[in-house]
């Protein structure tokens, strides 16, 4: 027994196979700077983000935000000056979308052009009131920014609700250095724990009919 957890410990913490793991996820999205079809709508998701606190009196997005953030701010410059939908209410006030207006905006997009939905509280409410902003304003087509790991389970829920979804990876899991792919690793056991997750989210909203 004791074995068996240090040889899963090692696999879990072995950088190639967790690029690996994360094929069936992420092998549908080919790696291009610009979504492969128009949009009508940039929509962006939501990780996590820290609340305001005494000594730092602001809320902060996590890594996963603020890099999903600056890409759809990219895509908004670069490729078609579109509406950006902010998608993220969370479990605290502000909530997250008011955070990522605002690194949309340091970003470069106009005020004007960030829209923003605030009651989330997990992929699948970001695609039912998200759906609701973008009929609204006549959207029914939209290039989705989240990393690959996490676009299939987000795609099929805006599907779902009817909006036809470009996929826009933000990130993908690439084979970096010789040096950082042969040592065991910590970020091997995090990626790990993403592809676990976004495997048992695909089958838990598939048996909750969200997909």
């Amino acid at each position: 027994m004791v074995v068996a957890g240090l040889l899963g410990l090692l696999l879990v913490s072995w950088p190639p196979l967790d690029w690996l793991f994360s094929r069936p996820l992420e092998m549908w999205f080919p790696i291009r700077p610009f979504p492969a079809s128009p949009a009508d709508a940039i929509v962006v998701l939501s990780s996590a983000v820290d609340s305001p606190h005494y000594e730092r009196p602001y809320s902060l997005p996590d890594r996963e935000t603020y890099s999903r953030c600056r890409f759809a701010a990219w895509l908004h410059q670069h490729w078609k000056p579109l509406p950006v939908l902010a998608c993220g209410g969370g479990n605290a006030r502000p909530a997250y979308a008011v955070s990522m207006r605002e690194a949309l905006l340091t970003a470069g997009v106009p005020d004007s052009s960030i829209w923003t939905e605030e009651r989330s509280r997990s992929t699948y409410d970001n695609a039912l009131y998200g759906a609701e902003v973008l009929r609204r304003h006549g959207v029914a087509r939209i290039a989705l920014v989240v990393e690959a790991q996490s676009m299939l389970r987000a795609a099929a829920c805006f599907r779902k609700q009817g909006i036809a979804v470009v996929p826009a990876p933000s990130d993908f899991r690439q084979l970096g250095a010789t040096s950082d792919e042969v040592f065991l690793s910590w970020k091997a056991v995090r990626r790990n724990e993403t592809t676990l997750h976004e495997a048992l989210g695909l089958l838990w909203y598939k048996l909750h009919g969200w997909i």
